[in-house]
């Protein structure tokens, strides 16, 4: 009997970089689009595969999905539980905290509440709010719409509790704790990066749309001006 594949990578659950035994993989065609938008015929796009894991360290299951290994040279992207990697359109300052705090989360909920405080910095650093406390700079963010009002008390909140995490000399936040500050943490990064590069994303393919649109007519009116030959 063969021995299982291992893929050696982070584990969200545990906080280690070990080997993950694949315990099932289905290998599937999913559909593709054109940049008309329109679906590509089957088999012309990349194969695509699912591979359910188990990490050896603590025991826990993963799942990859998306584009084949044998396609790109890497497995397909971690779909559970969340990666420690934040989507490109968040600045890589902000990312690289963001990772740093995913590895210590539930072994040093502490410093991951401070890493995240420290993240917080960094966003308003990016958004060019002047130097100050933080309070006083997240406040900034949202008179300037940047965040919006309920955003904002998260924010706050995740300030406080990094505070809290800095100042106390005994461990004053719990891991289930970590799952809350985590979930605050990337609602804000959905509304500050990700959303707005998403709908970015969105009005250039409704304009790729409008202009494949125009030639179609052109090519339609240009059809009917064209000159029909004689019978004879």
């Amino acid at each position: 009997m063969s021995e299982p594949n291992k893929y050696i990578a982070f584990c969200p659950h545990c906080g280690n970089k070990s080997p993950q035994r694949e315990v099932f993989c289905h290998s599937y065609r999913d559909t593709w689009y054109g940049s008309d938008g329109r679906p590509l015929e089957q088999g012309d796009g990349p194969a695509s595969e699912a591979i359910v894991c188990v990490c050896e360290t603590c025991n826990s299951v993963l799942l990859y999905d998306g584009i084949a290994h044998s396609e790109t040279g890497v497995w397909p992207e971690l779909m559970y539980p969340e990666s420690e990697n934040l989507p490109k359109s968040v600045p890589e300052t902000v990312r690289d905290i963001y990772r740093e705090a995913a590895i210590i989360k539930r072994n040093a909920p502490n410093a991951f509440a401070i890493m995240i405080r420290k993240a917080l910095e960094a966003i308003c650093d990016d958004r060019s709010v002047a130097q100050g406390t933080l309070a006083v700079r997240l406040k900034k963010l949202s008179e300037r719409g940047d965040i919006p009002p309920a955003l904002a008390e998260l924010t706050d909140a995740l300030r406080v509790v990094g505070n809290t995490a800095a100042h106390g000399s005994v461990q004053s936040i719990t891991a289930p704790m970590t799952w809350a500050i985590d979930d605050f943490f990337r609602a804000v990064i959905e509304y500050v990066y990700v959303a707005p590069s998403k709908l970015e994303k969105f009005k250039e393919q409704l304009e790729q749309v409008k202009a494949s649109n125009k030639k179609k007519k052109k090519k339609k009116v240009a059809a009917k001006k064209r000159p029909r030959k004689k019978r004879t």
